[in-house]
């Protein structure tokens, strides 16, 4: 807390970022809660979670190197 104005103005940055990842795991059909937590279930299949991974491998591929 030695500078709150650079604490706050990274802050700002970070929620932005967060927000527009959210958006664009939903673009790939990737439901979030809060636009950042995930968790998965005992009940998904093998395929749901190699689905999952791959839809995860799209998003990733659109902000490498950004």
């Amino acid at each position: 807390m030695r500078n709150p104005v650079k604490l706050l103005k990274e802050n700002k940055a970070r929620k932005r970022l967060m927000e527009q990842m959210g958006a664009a795991y939903t673009a790939h059909g990737i439901i979030t809660l809060a636009g950042s937590r995930m968790y998965t279930s005992m009940a998904d299949t093998d395929e749901v979670i190699d689905d999952a991974l791959a839809r995860f491998d799209q998003v990733f591929a659109l902000v490498e190197g950004v």
